[in-house]
């Protein structure tokens, strides 16, 4: 008897530390377990061949409300999205201490109509980015700084301690990246970048926005920059993009150039497949897909559709 006992309580003990370890690892690790849960594609009902573009007839503030409006009703409606109690970051590029109409940063009225809507539909918003300049004058001059608290949503500067290393899955160059804490633990994120020429990549849209959330030396990425480009793919899939078109940097990107090099095409793109909606947005340059490395590699890697002919565009004017 004394025999059954010992051994029951060993057994007892034994089972009992499993359980409390198993739930101290699924604590540890659940913020990494979440992010990898959003790297299928398909989440809410994503395609990797569809997007909606929105053509304004002039870029003042009601104009751009009302082409986010329509492009939320054109992918279904943003309650199809956005759902009550979730904590959305949005990451436009405010990289630069510019103001809007250098094209070099994500314009504040879209910024703000689009947190505004989620706001209303019962997210908590959390914009940022890690800034090129110094960051209170980038959110500034950006205008984002303003954008951001018209809309009701929080701002934060970049905190180097909430980096956290993320694992890539089936990496092209970068086996680890160092990923914004708040990235990981968002229930939806939109990214929204600005459409622009870039001196290393080509040009610079929703793939390569990417970097804006990651830590460490980012310079280093710039050895194998598209590969690395498609890593940030892997590691941090976003659920919703919406990118700025609204003027565009011809040349002399990402952070330079004259007024003489802005393009005003008054175009936002939607889209959940960030690859494709790159990948269409080249046509806004005149510039092929097939000339950009990584939207190649994206394609043979199966995340999205390149080929124009095989995307299904559907287009509406405001």
């Amino acid at each position: 008897m004394f025999f059954t006992k010992k051994i029951f309580r060993k057994d007892f003990i034994k089972y009992s530390l499993k359980i409390i370890f198993t739930g101290l690892l699924s604590y540890l690790f659940s913020p990494v377990k979440k992010l990898f849960a959003y790297r299928n594609y398909n989440n809410y009902n994503a395609d990797n061949k569809t997007v909606y573009v929105v053509r304004g007839a002039d870029l003042r503030k009601r104009t751009i409300e009302n082409m986010v409006k329509k492009g939320f009703a054109g992918i279904g409606g943003i309650n199809r999205y956005i759902k009550r109690g979730m904590k959305v970051v949005i990451k436009p590029n405010i990289g630069f201490n510019s103001k809007p109409e250098m094209a070099h940063t994500t314009n504040p009225y879209l910024v703000e109509a689009v947190a505004k809507m989620c706001i209303e539909a019962g997210a908590k918003v959390k914009i940022f980015d890690r800034t090129v300049h110094t960051p209170q004058l980038c959110y500034r001059r950006s205008g984002i700084l303003k954008a951001a608290k018209n809309a009701g949503a929080e701002i934060e500067y970049i905190d180097n301690r909430k980096f956290r290393t993320v694992t890539v899955r089936n990496p092209l160059s970068q086996r680890t990246l160092r990923v914004y804490k708040d990235i990981i633990e968002a229930d939806f994120i939109i990214n929204m970048p600005i459409a622009k020429d870039h001196s290393s990549s080509t040009l610079t849209m929703s793939m390569k926005n990417l970097m804006g959330v990651l830590g460490g030396r980012r310079g280093w990425f710039h050895l194998s920059l598209h590969k690395s480009i498609v890593d940030f793919n892997k590691a941090m899939p976003v659920n919703l993009v919406i990118l700025d078109a609204l003027r565009i940097l011809t040349d002399h990107g990402p952070g330079s150039g004259t007024p003489d090099d802005v393009k005003e095409t008054k175009t936002i793109v939607f889209g959940t497949n960030p690859v494709t909606v790159d990948a269409y947005t080249t046509g806004l340059f005149n510039i092929p897909p097939e000339r950009i490395e990584y939207l190649k590699l994206a394609a043979r890697e199966g995340m999205g559709e390149i080929r124009r002919n095989k995307m299904i565009i559907k287009t509406v004017s405001v």
